[in-house]
C-alpha cells in the first residue's frame, strides 16, 4: 500500500496511525473520505482517541451499527 508516495508495507489492526506518515490534514481528508463513502459521521472527540487501525475499524463499525438502529 502506498500513501502520499510512501510505501507502507504490511498493515494490520495493531498498526499505529501515527506511523503512516500522515499529517493532520491528511488524516482529516482520509476521515472525510471514509465518512462520504460509508455515509456516516465519525465524532471528532472519538476519532481523537483512535491510535491504531484496529481501533479505527472498531469505531467505524460502532458508528455504522448505531446508524442502523431505529
Amino acid at each position: 500500500l502506498e500513501v502520499h508516495g510512501k510505501e507502507l508495507g504490511t498493515l494490520d489492526a495493531a498498526t499505529e496511525i501515527s506511523t503512516l506518515g500522515l499529517d493532520s490534514v491528511a488524516v482529516m481528508e482520509m476521515t472525510g473520505c471514509l465518512e462520504e463513502k460509508l455515509q456516516i459521521r465519525i465524532p471528532d472527540e472519538e476519532l481523537a482517541e483512535v491510535e491504531t487501525l484496529g481501533e479505527l475499524d472498531t469505531l467505524i463499525r460502532r458508528v455504522i451499527a448505531g446508524k442502523e438502529t431505529p
